[in-house]
């Protein structure tokens, strides 16, 4: 079974190492790489907090200041965007508007050089063409980088469990001065 060549709870690991190379496998060397510190851990935290209250508000450029030049979009049953140029032209194309985002379950890991963080979310939004509010509940996996002394995020994937209408679909008609 694949267990039988990881390393025991001993510390075995150049046994790994050998199955690793006996299988073609390879293996990541993390020398160096130190377990997240708490500062570290609040620094994501707040990266994560800024870019959702960016994302309701709808402050493209603000959010694109978290991310770094070789940013990726990951999202479901699409294409991935890649790079700056384009993920900025995606963010400013889009015509859904974010009502709110409510994280819940968020964990980070990593290193103090490398980190990955996973939530669920709920997000309300409309489209611009339709203003029935839906609500999209799934989860996200992000990487971050350290890079200049700074968190930037390199990577973002998202999955979508459920799709629906919200109770309160319509917002109350406004007046116009125009034709109706």
């Amino acid at each position: 079974m694949l267990n039988s060549w990881l390393p025991s709870a001993s510390g075995d690991i150049s046994r790994a190492r050998a199955a690793l190379r006996l299988t073609g496998a390879s293996a990541i060397h993390v020398r160096g790489m130190d377990k997240l510190t708490v500062d570290a851990v609040r620094e994501i935290e707040q990266i994560h907090s800024s870019w959702i209250e960016f994302e309701v508000a709808g402050e493209d450029h603000s959010l694109m200041a978290l991310c770094a030049d070789d940013i990726e979009l990951w999202p479901p049953d699409a294409q991935p965007v890649l790079g700056r140029a384009a993920v900025s032209a995606q963010l400013v194309g889009s015509t859904t508007r974010i009502y709110a985002i409510e994280i819940t379950d968020r964990r980070i890991r990593g290193s103090n050089e490398i980190a990955y963080l996973t939530a669920s979310y709920k997000t309300t939004f409309s489209a611009a063409q339709d203003s029935t509010r839906r609500q999209a509940v799934g989860s996200h996996l992000w990487i971050l980088e350290k890079r200049a002394g700074e968190w930037v995020v390199t990577l973002v994937s998202w999955s979508v469990w459920e799709l629906a209408a919200t109770s309160a679909t319509r917002p109350p008609p406004t007046s116009s001065a125009g034709p109706t």
